[in-house]
């Protein structure tokens, strides 16, 4: 299966937020961050995911990162990542951040935890950040730049 990862549209918000609520996930900031959104795509052009980039200044903080369930495989999962890693490069990020619970999904990946009490202070800072971390949630980060 070829995916494509492409720009969200302001008409995309709706039906981004109703991917991301179906998947258990909040959709603050969608409709208002829209710009910052990418849609995944299969061969037939329909809508089989989203993830959003917040851009905290030289970094950035992935956000509602939504497989639909029946596209989901590790495969897909692996390309759909390193396509992610190599856009958020192009667009000059330079540390790539994201909560997750799932963190050996992301490990093999060169993401790695974010030592305990070394949150810097703008990701921390981030509404994102606020509303998503809790105990069970990891902070991750990938350093890009020398990628």
């Amino acid at each position: 299966m070829t995916i494509r990862l492409r720009a969200a549209m302001p008409h995309e918000a709706g039906s981004l937020g109703e991917l991301v609520k179906q998947a258990g996930l909040g959709t603050d900031g969608i409709r208002e961050g829209i710009e910052n959104y990418l849609v995944v795509e299969n061969d037939e052009g329909d809508t089989i995911g989203t993830v959003g980039l917040e851009r905290v200044g030289q970094d950035g903080l992935l956000r509602s990162f939504v497989i639909k369930k029946e596209y989901s495989n590790e495969q897909l999962f692996l390309r759909l990542i390193q396509r992610i890693l190599l856009y958020c490069k192009e667009k000059g990020v330079e540390t790539l951040y994201l909560l997750t619970k799932a963190v050996h999904l992301f490990e093999p990946l060169s993401f790695q935890p974010v030592p305990e009490k070394g949150t810097p202070s703008h990701i921390e800072n981030t509404a994102h950040y606020k509303k998503t971390a809790e105990k069970d949630v990891v902070l991750l980060y990938c350093t890009l730049n020398d990628k």
